[in-house]
């Protein structure tokens, strides 16, 4: 499968990687200083293998991706070195009209890029430049905490929004006592995935302190169109398998199991 690239270096032009090109509109090197993958988790591994031998090695590459990548980044991390292999996030949305335009939602929006691992090759001033005509645009030594952040709430909004074919992410409010349950279970799966990383909170109860989150992102982002369930809808592979999928490797879970599983009867 070939990867639709732009001339700024974004791989993947679906509705993310449009809504990412628009903050990148105005740059005029003809080398961009970071390439970012905005394709869906499935497509990751294909994707970073294939423009591999289309940019110097020097040049970073950046994962803008949803759902959980560690299998398929310690996969390519090897075969791409030396080239500096970043993963980042976004919180940026965007609806797409019946006419195809695309509407761009950045207000309160943070897009964050760091090393995959902790041996990493410091960014230059451009990458850091580039990151930095992103809205709120921050590099992080250490992704994980954000990562794993974006993995749950991504779990509990994509998830129901596409389960119940909701049209954008504040309709996700109607099923708010759902979503708690699909939380509570988002996180203990979390514990298990990112079993080494610190949480940071300050007590031991961290599900409140993420209900809060939730529930502000959810406000925040109320009028985005929901992306999976707009994939669903369209008869498009979603991310499921890298998000409430996660828990079929694991006992217990029953609510991200069955909820998977409905996504995976709609699809057909």
């Amino acid at each position: 499968m070939t990867h639709q690239v732009s001339p700024l270096g974004i791989v993947g032009l679906g509705a993310l990687g449009r809504a990412v090109e628009t903050f990148l509109a105005h740059e005029k090197d003809h080398k961009p200083a970071a390439v970012l993958f905005t394709v869906k988790a499935f497509d990751l591994e294909a994707a970073l293998l294939e423009q591999a031998t289309q940019w110097p090695d020097d040049i970073p590459f950046v994962t803008l991706t949803n759902g959980y990548l560690a299998p398929v980044l310690d996969k390519v991390k090897h075969v791409l070195a030396p080239r500096p292999l970043r993963v980042g996030m976004t919180t940026i949305g965007s609806t797409v009209g019946l006419d195809g335009r695309l509407t761009v939602f950045s207000d309160r929006s943070i897009t964050a890029w760091g090393p995959c691992d902790q041996k990493f090759t410091p960014p230059t001033l451009q990458e850091l430049e580039r990151l930095r005509l992103f809205p709120n645009g921050q590099w992080q030594e250490d992704m994980r905490p954000l990562l794993r952040q974006k993995w749950i709430f991504n779990v509990v909004i994509n998830s129901l929004s596409a389960a119940h074919r909701l049209s954008n992410n504040g309709s996700l409010e109607a099923y708010r006592s759902e979503a708690q349950a699909v939380l509570a279970e988002a996180l203990q799966l979390a514990k298990l995935l990112w079993k080494d990383v610190p949480w940071d909170t300050t007590t031991a109860d961290i599900e409140p302190t993420f209900s809060k989150r939730l529930w502000s992102l959810v406000e925040a982002s109320s009028g985005n169109e929901n992306s999976m369930a707009r994939d669903l809808r369209l008869k498009k592979t979603t991310e499921n398998d890298y998000l409430a999928g996660m828990a079929q490797g694991y006992d217990g879970f029953a609510i991200l199991k069955n909820l998977h599983q409905q996504i995976v009867r709609q699809s057909k």
